[in-house]
């Protein structure tokens, strides 16, 4: 199975699993009214739409087009930007629309006690499905030697919709334990307010280093992942030899496309030109553990 077929069954079972998670939270958010639910729930059905729109990049991304002859493998890391930008405005919302409810409690003593109903049993099912989740796509991701923008994106997706769905359950569970009529009464009240406010801070660094990670591949800059430098320097070793500590190499990661810049602009030309007539089996040997890369010398 090649690359992208990987990457495209991995989408598919995380657009079926969030498409009914995301279903299940915005039924228990009708029945309860809680806004944590409301953010758990369009959560899972934003990425089960982002999903189906990451399984058309994943098949797309690879073709060559007049305007793109390098192939369209910007869209993957555009896709993991706009994922994470969802993810950041959908948490600021529901921090937003929380808060009226907490202003509206504590200064004018308008409130509704929280119906929490079937929250328990959602949140702990959801917080195993999600996780499940997010191991299923590190695997595949794995398998991919970690080299799929896409499949990173949605597993942080579903690292962090199981941190809410398990946050929310936590919550609720520990309400039950405090008294309506005590001094912490008010958490039945508002307790949506600070359960919100925690899970926005508990979430916000995963979709903040997705959208950082996503804008340098995006930007075309160098990238230092490890396994990615280890396997392609390997293989250059074997050519370069001593030379190698001389030689300035580049490596630029876009999606799932490498391009690998060697400068030999100081080099003898005698390397050079061993070089020039190596770089068949060279690409040959790197195309073996990246099945989407490409070598060029700046002469």
């Amino acid at each position: 199975m090649n690359n992208k077929k990987i990457e495209r069954k991995s989408l598919t079972v995380s657009a079926i699993v969030n498409g009914l998670s995301g279903t299940a939270g915005v039924a228990v958010y009708i029945i309860t009214g809680m806004n944590a639910l409301f953010l758990d729930g369009v959560f899972s059905l934003i990425a089960f739409i982002s999903s189906l729109v990451a399984f058309y990049i994943s098949k797309n991304s690879h073709k060559k087009t007049a305007t793109f002859p390098q192939g369209l493998y910007f869209l993957e890391p555009l896709y993991a930007i706009m994922k994470s930008l969802a993810t950041l405005l959908l948490l600021l919302f529901a921090v937003l629309e929380t808060s009226a409810t907490a202003f509206a409690y504590f200064v004018n003593g308008i409130g509704n006690q929280m119906t929490t109903g079937p929250v328990i049993p959602y949140s702990v099912t959801m917080f195993f499905v999600c996780i499940a989740l997010y191991l299923y796509n590190l695997h595949m991701s794995a398998k991919l030697n970690h080299m799929s923008t896409i499949i990173l994106a949605e597993a942080k997706g579903n690292l962090v919709d199981g941190l809410i769905s398990g946050a929310i359950g936590l919550a609720i569970l520990l309400l039950f334990f405090v008294p309506i009529n005590g001094p912490l009464g008010f958490l039945h009240y508002t307790g949506d307010f600070f359960l919100t406010v925690a899970l926005a801070l508990i979430s916000f660094k995963e979709p903040w280093n997705g959208l950082l990670t996503a804008f340098k591949e995006l930007a075309n800059g160098t990238t230092h992942v490890p396994e990615i430098h280890e396997s392609i320097y390997q293989i250059l070793g074997s050519y370069l030899d001593e030379d190698a500590q001389d030689i300035d190499i580049h490596i630029f990661k876009q999606g799932m496309n490498i391009r690998v810049k060697i400068n030999l602009h100081d080099v003898e030309h005698q390397l050079v030109q061993q070089l020039l007539a190596e770089k068949p089996q060279m690409l040959y040997l790197l195309q073996k553990q990246h099945e989407y890369i490409s070598v060029e010398y700046a002469l």
